[in-house]
């Protein structure tokens, strides 16, 4: 057996150091949180909601409007009105509060002139429904394993299910959706042809190949197609969500001041945490050897973790300022494009290490005139061009996108065709890099795009 010695240097993260990161890449939400836990965690910790400060403010502004409402009659009858007209517009906003798929197909199963039996089925199945109006898979399987079912009883449950409102709610797929509506609205044979044996070919816009196929004219082709443009894939899109609203939490401000950007930190959401001085003057007034010891501890450990967060808000400030910086032009205007920038600049400009800016940026987002950016949104890939020497690959799907919305649609560019274009631009890009940015923006290829008239 050999056995030799080597020797090795290891980066080791201590326990305070892997907090200290864990809270550098959390956003304003999980901060939240995470500031509520330590505070129930610690009890020399304390915190105080920003939720507290504001009503303090507005509580405050509410003895000065009601000083002003006692002390002047006509202020007393202005106020009144406001109040009435906002009372009324909350019963207003509560009455008009919508339902959910499943609420609305419970509503009409409950009154549908069927067996008790049946009815506790299609109860099942709307349950089993996802929110887009299909029938979740399985969802029919299961049905007939727990109510024990036969094939026959099977297919008429489902079809009162898929004879409910909306149309074509319950369907297994994307094809039986479209027959579902097709039949109800009493669409034409040919139309309803094309969905069952078709579908492929409409997806890639060969209508040609369709019209010889079912011997028809192209005319005949383009009324059917537009007869099936007319379903809805999705019968239950405009109900109300059943999933909570997840809302997004700007962590950076952005705002234009004088002609200047001015950055900052969302703070204001974010709870303060302080150390209760209850626990100092037990120290002071001469607590025993292992109260002082515990409170020492937990002193350390609060002590870091507010170091912690201040760094935090520092360090997203700091590199919040340097993307701005080098994005002057997108915040600046409203036509502005993203320049290329790399995480590795940033981290030069700010002398830290390159991870240190991909921590600082995850799951963060910043708040501007334009609207609501995550900010790793503002890091993109340079390419040649030979006007400035390197332009972002934002610029190029935008130019894209252009080209795209001013196309004759009877002939639309092919990739090979906006690469082209591009070149003459001064722009050093390849076909297969044009047809993945065209497909990052969702737009179809030109036998996808093209319209027949």
């Amino acid at each position: 057996m050999d056995l030799s010695l080597q020797l090795a240097q290891k980066q080791i993260l201590s326990q305070r150091m892997q907090q200290s990161v864990e809270i550098l890449q959390m956003n304003s939400l999980t901060l939240t949180e995470y500031i509520h836990e330590l505070a129930q965690e610690n009890p020399l910790l304390e915190c105080q909601d920003a939720s507290a400060e504001q009503a303090a403010k507005e509580d405050k502004l509410l003895c000065k409007l009601e000083w002003l409402e006692e002390a002047d009659e006509q202020n007393r009858s202005m106020y009144r009105v406001e109040q009435e007209d906002e009372s009324g517009g909350k019963e207003f906003v509560g009455k008009r509060e919508r339902e959910s798929l499943r609420e609305y197909l419970l509503f009409q199963i409950n009154i549908l002139k069927v067996d008790e039996g049946v009815k506790r089925v299609l109860r099942f199945l709307a349950q089993s429904t996802e929110e887009s109006g299909y029938l979740e898979q399985g969802a029919l399987e299961a049905a007939a394993e727990k109510f024990h079912l036969k094939e026959q009883c099977r297919a008429d449950v489902l079809h009162l299910l898929q004879a409910l409102d909306p149309p074509g709610v319950g369907a297994r797929s994307f094809q039986e959706c479209l027959l579902i509506q097709l039949k109800q609205k009493s669409a034409s044979a040919l139309a309803i042809a094309m969905a069952e044996k078709h579908l492929q070919d409409l997806a890639k816009n060969r209508m040609n190949h369709i019209a010889k196929q079912l011997r028809v004219s192209l005319a005949e082709i383009k009324a059917a197609f537009e007869e099936i443009r007319s379903c809805q894939p999705k019968p239950g899109q405009g109900f109300t969500s059943e999933k909570p609203v997840e809302y997004i939490l700007p962590d950076i401000y952005v705002e234009k001041c004088e002609g200047q950007l001015l950055v900052t930190v969302n703070s204001s959401s974010t709870p303060k945490l302080f150390i209760s001085q209850s626990y100092i003057k037990i120290l002071r007034e001469g607590a025993s050897e292992e109260a002082k010891q515990y409170i020492s501890n937990k002193f350390k450990q609060a002590e870091w973790a507010i170091q912690c967060i201040s760094k935090r808000e520092s360090t997203l400030l700091e590199t919040a300022k340097c993307i701005v910086s080098h994005q002057n032009e997108f915040f600046m205007r409203a036509d502005g494009q993203i320049k290329p920038l790399r995480m590795a600049d940033i981290a030069e400009c700010m002398q830290v290490h390159e991870s240190t800016i991909s921590r600082a940026v995850r799951e963060k987002y910043i708040q501007c005139d334009r609207g609501i950016f995550p900010l790793n949104t503002f890091f993109s890939k340079a390419l040649a061009s030979e006007e400035s020497g390197t332009i972002s690959a934002d610029s190029i799907q935008q130019k894209i996108r252009l080209m795209l919305e001013g196309e004759n649609k009877n002939k639309p560019y092919s990739d090979r065709e906006l690469m082209e274009a591009l070149q003459k631009q001064g722009i050093q890009i390849s076909r297969r890099t044009v047809a993945k940015y065209r497909e990052a923006m969702g737009i179809d290829g030109a036998s996808g795009r093209k319209r027949y008239e």
